[in-house]
């Protein structure tokens, strides 16, 4: 058996005449072309949203507009080591894997091997040709280079990039949609727990007050000036005060606890330093709603994957055509090791296939109908998402609309109920009332106050979510 009964030779012409028609052939693409979809956008919100006072800096690190030092460093922490971060880190690894194992189908594939193999043949051999013919034992050394390339003709494997590039920029914004929550979560801890240490810090003032009143009213009582009722009345609002601050204390521990989770950090040996004020929200401009569209992570997330669905189309509609691949062999063969590089002993050999589906029981027609059905579904849940993304913005204005006058109100309560306070002490010390009106004042003084705070908590907590709603900057 010799070489050139083995392999044939692929003249230098038809070589070219394959390549011309590569060319001509990869240009051309199935499927749609991929528009990112329109979505209504109103020309303003529904709820008001004042402008701020003085120029309010927007970057990256959106959280350094509160100016607090201690929010800046656990932000850094969590964005550092937040396990959900790490993981949307990781995907998007695994997602540019993905795409460039499917970019590397747009070239060729080489490979060396190497054989060796002992045949005996009979003699009486279909091959032999007559019957005179000797058995045949014989060695087999080859050292082939193969090369195999599937010939893009309809645009499957490019359509085929373009879902994969599409899926590792989805998994990039998710990404960032990723860091946003994570710092807006511990932002959002973070200001409930300085809610807590400042209604703790209003409690504990006011318990001093109590105690004292609580003493005179004793007092009284032992002297025979009132009776035993307003002891106890007194005793009371003593110890509501003092259950007030333990349940400040377990929100205040459950708060602490969240944020070192999302530091990436156990409960254990982790704490947060108290304080006594909680300051005022700053003013975040709202800017228009078509701004929100190029700034929020997930919704440039669900425009990827529509655009990946999309491509997707194309992969599932080439599957109609023949797909057509070019392969070739090149390389040494010999029965003798010793002869195997001679230039004699070389080898070669090209060949073009086509494959095209004949009948495939509707099997083609499912699959492009199952893509068409996920691009659908890709655009409404943009479209969703753009839509939750708005009222998202409208809720946090409206909110921080409405606590802004309920805390103007609320701060006009506590100046009524100081002022309540201070005529309550003025009576008693002109022997008017005994103490316990004064201990009701105080009281009513206290709600007044710890719910003001609350509501300030609430201002801030509602501007970290309008920060997040807006993608976290503006």
């Amino acid at each position: 058996m010799t070489n050139s009964s083995k392999y044939s030779s692929f003249p230098a012409p038809r070589l070219l005449a394959v390549g011309l028609l590569c060319a001509s052939l990869s240009g051309c693409m199935v499927g749609p072309n991929y528009h990112a979809p329109a979505v209504p956008t109103p020309p303003a919100y529904k709820e008001p949203a004042p402008a701020p006072a003085s120029s309010v800096p927007a970057g990256k690190d959106w959280w350094n507009v509160f100016n607090d030092a201690t929010l800046d460093d656990l932000e850094k922490q969590a964005i550092a080591a937040n396990p959900d971060v790490q993981i949307a880190v990781a995907r998007v690894d695994q997602a540019d894997a993905v795409r460039r194992s499917i970019h590397s189908a747009q070239l060729p594939t080489v490979a060396a091997g190497a054989s060796v193999s002992r045949t005996r043949e009979a003699q009486q051999r279909p091959n032999n040709g007559n019957t005179s013919g000797r058995a045949a034992t014989f060695n087999d050394f080859q050292l082939p280079l193969s090369l195999s390339y599937e010939i893009d003709a309809w645009g499957r494997i490019r359509r085929m990039v373009q879902s994969a590039t599409a899926s590792q920029q989805a998994t990039e914004a998710d990404l960032r949609f990723v860091q946003l929550s994570v710092a807006a979560s511990v932002a959002t801890d973070y200001y409930t727990l300085r809610e807590a240490d400042a209604e703790i810090n209003i409690l504990q003032t006011t318990i001093v007050d109590l105690e004292r009143g609580y003493e005179i009213t004793n007092n009284q009582f032992r002297r025979g000036l009132i009776s035993e009722l307003a002891v106890r009345q007194a005793q009371t609002i003593l110890d509501q005060t003092r259950a007030r601050i333990e349940a400040l204390h377990i929100q205040r521990s459950q708060s602490e606890h969240a944020i070192a989770v999302l530091l990436g950090r156990p409960v254990a040996g982790f704490s947060i330093a108290e304080a006594s004020t909680l300051p005022l929200p700053p003013v975040i401009p709202a800017g228009m709603p078509a701004d929100v569209l190029g700034r929020r992570p997930d919704i440039a997330s669900a425009e990827r994957l529509a655009a990946a669905a999309s491509a997707q189309i194309g992969v599932a509609k080439a599957a109609y055509l023949p797909q057509i691949s070019l392969t070739g062999v090149a390389g040494y063969e010999s029965t003798n090791p010793g002869t195997l590089l001679n230039w004699q002993n070389t080898i070669a050999s090209l060949a073009t296939s086509a494959i095209a589906p004949i009948f495939t029981g509707g099997r083609l027609k499912a699959n492009v109908d199952q893509a068409q059905a996920s691009y659908r579904q890709s655009l409404l849940q943009y479209e969703k998402t753009v839509l939750v993304a708005y009222q998202e913005v409208e809720d946090q204005l409206a909110a921080l609309h409405y606590l802004s006058r309920q805390f103007d109100a609320e701060n006009n309560a506590v100046a009524d109920a100081m002022r309540a306070e201070e005529i309550a002490s003025n009576r008693y010390n002109a022997g008017l009332v005994s103490y316990l009106d004064v201990v009701f004042a105080q009281q009513t003084l206290l709600s007044n106050q710890q719910i003001s705070m609350q509501v300030q908590g609430q201002r801030m907590e509602a501007t970290v979510a309008l920060i997040r709603a807006l993608g976290g900057s503006w």
